[in-house]
């Protein structure tokens, strides 16, 4: 169901409701006003809020009584199936926009300036007026309102139409985000919180209302359970509260969905199917917790294969219960069931062969085989583009998920699945700056666009895995939607492409929005040059793995060394979940098999400095350029910019400082004190920027209890800059074991609470007294 016939299954069209206010001159507050009028197609949460923005724009409003004639007023805006909007725009004028294309136009009626929005998509149109008006929808939960409402200039006229049908985000609450408790029924720290609960929804309303004015129509989330609130998870109050996220995304005209696997347990997973084992009771477990989740007013649901990204059951039972869940949502209950696409390796199904290539099937690519009604989603990791090497999770690209991509795209409907973040350890919570993120996915739409234009073999659209928006990760997400709308076809380039969306959202830096959208191309180009494809000077690595910056940049935690430790053995498939790097323990071994250090990795090391100061330096240079309005999202760009350049400097000063060895004493001190000093430069970035955080700093920097596998929340180890002391004492210390500072309980994280996650942290407890014994006991639970 597209956004416009989900309206109209709201409110029917022949009943249009006009809501009349009269708004003060926008130049002279005694002077003649504005009249808005909001017809009966336009989503309610949408025509109740577009007064209160121009309210809290400075306006004073007052609604105009009927029967009493109407207020004089200088200037029209009117929105949807009103009689003011068809007088400027005619029904001829909406044919062929499709379900969510809309008609702006500014004309003169009746002696009177309008500015009218009409079309299926009239909300998206609204918008797209008010930025123009001089709002901004940058950061999720801060909208950004002018101090002075700009005017319209004379000849507006947008005629938009999408090109993905469906444009939406999963909120991948697995993680311990801004709204991972909102979405899972918690309040602060604990289900029993109802106050709290209730004390965030005001949050989901400016999420709903960010979403949309950026395009988007679909949102959905993890839902979470564990042992310890059990009762919660399936009764009565968190399904309430669930009904109630989701009649307010349906107010704002979104579709809603809830990610629930199979039989997926890792991460606190609220998993369909508890126990397995009997057919059976594993069909009447699938069919009850549809049931359950039916009832909170979903529009679909989308799910996952296997029992972690990295195992899996028996394929044919697998099999099975895809077209059970499949069939039976879409026969009792109407709705669509949509499957993730894991890009893992190592794993096949043993009982079937891959039509195309005749090998074995990568279990991951099973739902090929399953019902053509249940939906895919083939999905890539970090901000890697399809055609990129990608050396993570055993790849070396993601050809094959493109290959699934186009194949399935003539058989059944497929919705994209990239990143917009990646945590744990990679980008955001080191933290680092990257808006090649958001420059990837306008590349991978374009490629998409032009290797799949013809309808019915394309995707039907793309789901965006979101994973928290501070230190500027909001623009990747608001970029990869507004791409999905348009990515700029016309655009003689990728680069070119992004910088004309860019210029789409970067309304608040008014004069400076060029200057600022080609400086992020840049820096996207730069960062593509180097941490993706390790070029110094212009020229590629013999081997991209162990020589790309990416590597080096990132952050390093115990699980991702022992993943690279088991791949290493032989007869172990590959479980590395980001690039392989030299690491400083090492490149102190001479028979290590990896790069020379300073063949290689140092000239790679100062290229990524180098880049990383430059556009450090390149943001910071344009702060004399923009206006006030614009501060709060310079100060985060210039702040993470240039934390990323302290990284940058520390990791290099830090390989230097091994490098040198104790042979040179006071070279090697120099050269860690350097590496200090970026790391007490980035505590008082950090500390200034966590005074902006747009929730409390706590909710999301502490270590805390909370529904997810963690027991820290997603910025915690910014606050901490734990990766940081990480690789000082990898490089100081020179730990043996790869549990040096592990702060995650695997057990937990692998298979949920329980009698084994217990006593994996008791166990840890006990060896801290035995100092032979905790190197190796601390891999067994986050610290005591």
């Amino acid at each position: 169901m597209r956004f416009g016939r989900a309206l109209r299954a709201v409110v029917a069209l022949s009943a249009v409701v006009t809501a009349a206010v009269v708004v003060p001159c926008l130049r002279a507050a005694d002077g003649p006003g504005i009249q808005v009028q909001v017809g009966g197609d336009v989503a309610p949460a949408v025509a109740a809020r577009i007064p209160e923005l121009l309210e809290a724009a400075g306006a004073r409003l007052r609604v105009a009584k009927p029967g009493r004639g109407e207020t004089p007023a200088s200037l029209a805006l009117a929105i949807g199936e009103c009689p003011e909007a068809r007088a400027v725009i005619g029904d001829a004028d909406c044919r062929g926009l499709g379900d969510e294309g809309f008609v702006a136009r500014s004309a003169v009626n009746k002696g009177r300036p309008v500015i009218a929005v009409r079309g299926p998509g009239a909300a998206f149109g609204a918008y797209a007026v008010l930025e123009r008006m001089g709002f901004g929808f940058l950061h999720p939960l801060r909208p950004h309102v002018p101090r002075a409402l700009r005017g319209i200039p004379p000849g507006l006229s947008l005629r938009e139409t999408p090109m993905w049908a469906v444009r939406g985000t999963q909120i991948h609450t697995m993680h311990p985000l801004e709204l991972t408790e909102l979405l899972n029924g918690w309040g602060n720290g604990s289900p029993d919180d109802e106050a709290g609960w209730r004390a965030m929804l005001p949050e989901w309303e400016r999420y709903l209302e960010w979403a949309l004015a950026n395009r988007q129509n679909r949102v959905t989330w993890v839902l979470l359970e564990a042992r310890s609130w059990q009762a919660f998870s399936r009764g009565p109050v968190r399904q309430a509260r669930l009904k109630r996220l989701v009649d307010r995304a349906h107010a704002w005209g979104h579709q809603v969905g809830l990610d629930v696997p199979l039989a997926l347990v890792q991460q606190h997973a609220w998993t369909m199917i508890r126990e397995t084992g009997d057919p059976q009771r594993e069909s009447t477990q699938l069919r009850q917790s549809i049931d359950w989740l039916a009832e909170t007013g979903v529009d679909f649901l989308t799910t996952e294969s296997g029992f972690s990204e990295f195992t899996h059951p028996d394929d044919r039972r697998m099999l099975a219960w895809m077209n059970e869940a499949t069939r039976y949502l879409l026969e009792r209950h109407g709705k669509k069931l949509y499957i993730k696409i894991h890009c893992s390796t190592g794993q096949y199904a043993r009982h079937f062969v891959d039509p195309a290539t005749g090998q074995p099937l990568n279990f991951n690519f099973l739902p090929q085989l399953a019902d053509q009604r249940l939906g895919v989603m083939p999905h890539t990791v970090q901000h890697y583009g399809l055609d990129d090497p990608a050396p993570t999770y055993g790849n070396r690209d993601f050809s094959e998920m493109e290959r699934f991509m186009t194949q399935e795209a003539a058989r059944r409907e497929v919705l994209w699945h990239p990143e917009t973040a990646y945590w744990v350890s990679f980008d955001i919570d080191v933290p680092l700056f990257l808006p090649l993120y958001a420059e990837r996915r306008v590349h991978d739409v374009r490629r998409i666009a032009r290797r799949m234009p013809a309808p019915g073999a394309r995707p039907a659209g793309q789901l965006v895995f979101s994973s928290g928006w501070e230190w500027g990760y909001w623009l990747n997400d608001a970029v990869a939607l507004r791409a999905a709308w348009n990515p700029h076809l016309e655009a003689t380039s990728d680069s070119e492409a992004f910088r004309r969306v860019l210029l789409e959202i970067l309304g608040p830096f008014g004069d400076a929005a060029p200057q600022m959208a080609q400086c992020l191309a840049d820096a996207a180009a730069m960062q593509h040059r180097v941490l993706i494809r390790g070029e110094v000077s212009g020229r590629p690595p013999s081997e991209i793995e162990m020589l790309n910056g990416q590597a080096y940049l990132q952050g390093w935690e115990t699980w991702d060394e022992v993943g690279i430790m088991l791949g290493a053995l032989p007869g172990v498939e590959p479980v590395a979940t980001q690039p392989r790097r030299l690491g400083l323990v090492d490149m102190r071994n001479p028979l290590y098999p990896g790069p020379r250090f300073e063949q290689a990795v140092k000239p790679l090391l100062a290229e990524v400095q180098q880049v990383s100061a430059e556009i450090s330096s390149r943001i910071a240079a344009l702060g004399s350029q923009v206006p006030p309005p614009a501060r709060e999202y310079f100060d985060e760009f210039r702040d993470a910019s240039r934390i990323t350049a302290l990284r940058a400097a520390q990791v290099r000063a830090l390989y230097d400082y091994v490098d040198l060895g104790p042979g040179r004493p006071r070279e090697r001190a120099a050269r860690l004190e350097d590496a200090r000093s970026a790391l007490r430069e980035a505590e008082g970035v950090v500390q200034k920027r966590e005074a902006a955080y747009r929730v409390p700093a706590d909710r999301i920097a502490a270590w805390r209890a909370n529904p997810t596998a963690y027991d820290f929340t997603y910025l915690w180890t910014v606050r901490s800059l734990h990766y940081w002391r990480r690789d000082e004492g990898k490089a100081t210390h020179a730990p043996w074991s790869p549990c040096y500072m592990n702060i995650v309980n695997p057990v937990d994280v692998a298979f949920g609470e329980g009698r084994w996650a217990s006593i994996a942290s008791r166990i840890r407890a006990l060896g801290e007294r035995v100092p032979g014994l905790r190197a190796l006991t601390r891999c067994l639970g986050e610290p005591p």
